[in-house]
């Protein structure tokens, strides 16, 4: 098992990154680092530079990176440019690729929500052909993963279930396509934890945290218990990050990572 903490929800500083919560990270013990890919695409070429050294001198990987479009990058309803979205590919997943990265998160509800009256069947054909036509020959080219990330019902408008997951996922059935779990949004949308049984083969990353993005520090509510013994039982082992906020201590993440351990541990 990989273990690993987001940055996006855990700091204020949205379009820089901030050091300081690196060294929190590594000083807790995590193995790597989840950076908004689309924050690492702003970053200046000399700004980037500095991100791969200081996480070289911390020895902090980048097993995975989140937020994979911004969303002024539409992938559903009628203001899709290829042209701009193989342009910021080509510098995003490059970069990824520097850093390390192996898998990115696919969630980017604001890039892929569909428009109101576009059909939710014409927003996944539009998702599709995106994916084949423009990710995946990156996927291919510097050897990352794309993992499916179902978002609530609150936030998203297609593909909002770990079933609807499966179903997109079989329907480009590529070894580049895979699904994540976030066990809050599955929480907000009252999906069974029990559908992760049913996932487990194409599951290849999980999101962790409370509701409201909060940080586990103190123990796991009934929810997360249930679906941590899940995957327990399954044999998952691959990567798994908190995505929430930073905790209410200095000591929040390394105790919060602890207990995460021991779920699967014990």
């Amino acid at each position: 098992m990989r273990y690993g903490m987001c940055t996006d929800i855990a700091t204020t500083t949205r379009d820089r990154v901030e050091y300081e919560l690196l060294k929190r990270i590594k000083e807790a013990g995590f193995d790597f680092v989840e950076f908004p890919l689309m924050m690492i695409e702003t970053l200046s070429d000399e700004d980037f530079e500095v991100l791969l050294a200081e996480l070289k001198r911390l020895d902090l990987a980048c097993d995975c990176s989140c937020n994979f479009f911004p969303g002024r990058i539409k992938v559903t309803g009628p203001a899709v440019d290829k042209a701009e979205i193989d342009a910021y590919l080509d510098k995003a997943m490059g970069r990824a690729h520097r850093m390390g990265v192996k898998k990115i998160v696919f969630g980017s509800n604001n890039s892929r929500n569909i428009p109101e009256g576009w059909s939710l069947e014409r927003g996944y054909d539009q998702m599709r052909e995106v994916i084949e036509e423009l990710i995946i020959p990156y996927c291919r080219k510097y050897g990352i993963m794309i993992v499916m990330e179902p978002i609530r019902k609150q936030s998203g408008n297609i593909l909002l279930t770990v079933k609807d997951g499966e179903y997109f996922v079989n329907r480009i059935n590529k070894p580049e396509i895979r699904l994540l779990a976030d066990l809050m949004h599955m929480q907000y949308n009252e999906e069974s934890p029990e559908d992760l049984r049913d996932v487990r083969p194409m599951l290849h990353h999980v999101h962790i945290c409370e509701m409201d993005r909060m940080l586990p520090e103190d123990g796991f509510s009934e929810f997360l218990q249930k679906t941590l013994k899940i995957l327990k039982e399954l044999g998952y082992d691959e990567t798994i990050s908190f995505e929430s906020k930073g905790g209410t201590g200095p000591n929040s993440l390394k105790n919060a990572l602890t207990q995460l351990k021991r779920q699967f541990c014990s």
